[in-house]
Formats: C-alpha cells, structure tokens, sequence
C-alpha cells in the first residue's frame, strides 16, 4: 500500500522514536545501504538512485520521502513495516521475531544491523525533493 493510500485510510507510518543502540546514523553510509542489492531497497523502490531503469515501483516513490516522513517514522517502516500496515510486503528489516515467509536461512538474523537502519534514516531524512 503506498504511503498516500495509507493517508487516505487515515494510517500514518508507525514511529520509532529512539535510535536503535543509542546509535547516531550517517547519511554518506546510509546511501550505500539504500543503494547496495543486498539491502534490497531499490528492488520494490525509486528514488534519486543510480540505474533508474533497475529500480521497482511495488513501495512507494522514495523522492521526497524525508519531507514526508520524519526519522522516527522512517526508522518504524525499516524495523517493522507491519506495525503501519499489517498487510505490507515490505520485509522488516531489522526485527526478527513473529516474521512470515522468511527462509530457513534467514529466520533469527536481521537483514541490517542497528548501524545500518540508523545510517539508512538518516540518508533517507535528506531526502527532501519530489521527483522530477
């Protein structure tokens, strides 16, 4: 559900107030966490990012989404998307009990770790223009 719908239906991203670990984030970092595959963002999401024609359209738009987000709120949809919308497809990126659908392989293991999610807010809250 895209986060103009959530708007609608009078649903606002769940906010996480506290880095986690206490942990300050960098946005130089927090792009190359957005941007590498293995984070996945740039699968589901554009944004202001390199190889536009490999970015998906399943998430919302990330152009401007520190203007509509604020950290706390940005830190809720990468740690646990559900609390927002129970029905997302956005994988938590950092809780790891109470998950569907997730691999053997993967069950007990965040997909970033505290440092991470906390650089990945921090680069998203620059994130202030809409797209072109």
């Amino acid at each position: 559900m895209r986060l103009a719908s959530l708007a609608l239906l009078g649903l606002t991203a769940a906010a996480m107030p506290a880095p986690l670990d206490g942990l300050a984030g960098d946005p130089a970092r927090g792009r190359t966490v957005v941007i590498r595959q293995s984070s996945t963002c740039t699968l589901c999401h554009a944004g202001p990012f390199p190889n536009p024609h490999l970015q998906g359209n399943i998430g919302p738009d990330l152009h401007g989404v520190g203007a509509r987000l604020s950290a706390a709120e940005l830190r809720g949809q990468l740690v646990d998307p559900t609390a927002a919308n129970p029905g997302t497809v956005m994988p938590s990126f950092h809780r790891t009990e109470g998950l569907r659908r997730v691999g053997p392989a993967w069950q007990g293991s965040p997909i970033l770790a505290a440092q991470e999610i906390e650089d990945a807010v921090a680069y998203l809250a620059t994130l202030q223009d809409p797209a072109p």
